[in-house]
């Protein structure tokens, strides 16, 4: 289930940017432990590329009250209570896509889409899809396109249901004996 507070916001963004390092150690973080160690994106190197964006969907963890210990009063022990002054933002997805555009028709890549396991077949994936589409214009002003790992059954799956459909096998794409698909993005009627 979905955090009833998450947003999804271009990042940086000037509501979050004081948590410009949490949020990248964090998507740094899920990357490792979602993909293999050759296909880890060096973030801040991707976002400092003019034609990538970063897309996050996250949500405000209030920092509870902190107990800091009993402390002697008058012959009596209290607790002292010191009250969180900032709140910390979770990240629960990201996505990293570039928007070209050429003579032609602007193409739309997504270049990494990642959901952290817990929030998974909630439709946040397809959000952020949609999102992207809206801002970009696909499929109306601009295409789409994508690579994925073939044996990711469940990334093939969401990007097929919301439109993509596989142009080609790409062999060896990740490595020797690990293949790609090649997916362009059709409008669904």
């Amino acid at each position: 289930m979905l955090p009833p507070n998450f947003q999804i916001t271009l990042f940086p963004d000037k509501k979050i940017e004081k948590f410009r390092d949490s949020v990248i150690r964090q998507i740094e973080a899920l990357e490792r432990r979602s993909f293999p160690k050759n296909e880890v994106m060096a973030i801040k190197e991707e976002m400092s590329k003019r034609v990538n964006k970063l897309l996050i969907a996250y949500y405000e963890l209030e920092q509870k009250e902190k107990i800091e210990g009993p402390v002697k009063h008058n012959g009596q022990r209290e607790s002292r209570i010191h009250h969180g002054e900032e709140a910390e933002i979770r990240i629960i997805a990201y996505l990293i896509y570039s928007h070209v555009s050429s003579k032609t028709l602007p193409l739309t890549k997504v270049l990494k889409l990642c959901v952290h396991p817990s929030y998974r077949r909630n439709g946040l994936g397809r959000m952020l899809l949609e999102w992207v589409f809206e801002k970009t214009g696909v499929p109306k002003k601009s295409k789409a396109n994508l690579h994925v790992d073939k044996t990711r059954e469940g990334a093939v799956n969401l990007y097929q249901k919301v439109g993509f459909k596989v142009v080609e096998q790409v062999i060896d794409y990740y490595e020797v004996g690990r293949d790609a698909l090649l997916m362009e993005y059709e409008e669904s009627f």
